[in-house]
């Protein structure tokens, strides 16, 4: 019988706009996923001299190689501020990945810092930040919506445009059926 290869796939794009919610749902859906939070590996990365591009590069191979030997479902998700999609262009090993780019550019800064205040809970780092700390992230986060969907239209990457509320969760849940879907073929 043979092994049927897994699926790599790579959720980047801004802080709150869904990747790390639909990437644990994916984990719990049962269908061999693991779970790579760039995040996290973002914070090792500093603490050393290795490259960070490099890196990524590196964990990404890994991944590939274990969903084309050992059928593994691996999601990476990760901000785009700290490894860019003129990064991923750069990756030898893209066309091995389905990718999904996550933003919202059509709301302001200020519904930004609104959402950020409303939806965080005390396991978010966020939630433990004062009001200026916050109004400054939000800000941050609404220039770089607008210049996520234009790399995205630059590199004819998917770019998943991600509201807070129903409209939100409609796009989760169907990008989620449509993954788990991809994984039964």
């Amino acid at each position: 019988m043979e092994n049927k290869k897994g699926k790599v796939i790579l959720f980047g794009g801004c802080p709150r706009a869904g990747k790390t919610t639909l990437a644990v749902r994916l984990v719990k859906s049962g269908k061999r996923f693991s779970k790579i939070s760039g995040d996290s590996l973002y914070g090792a990365i500093i603490e050393t001299d290795v490259d960070k591009a490099e890196f990524i590069k590196k964990v990404l191979e890994n991944l590939i190689e274990d969903a084309e030997i050992y059928g593994i479902n691996s999601v990476f998700d990760y901000c785009s501020y700290d490894f860019t999609l003129d990064d991923i262009d750069k990756l030898p090993l893209k066309d091995k990945l389905d990718m999904y780019f996550f933003g919202f550019p059509d709301i302001s800064a200020k519904e930004i810092q609104y959402n950020i205040k409303h939806y965080a809970e005390p396991i978010d780092w966020i939630y433990h930040c004062d009001d200026d700390y916050i109004e400054q992230v939000a800000k941050r986060i609404y220039y770089f919506n607008i210049k996520l969907k234009e790399w995205c239209n630059q590199y004819n990457y998917q770019f998943i445009n991600t509201s807070v509320g129903k409209e939100r969760n409609i796009m989760l849940n169907s990008l989620y059926e449509k993954i788990i879907n991809d994984c039964m073929l």
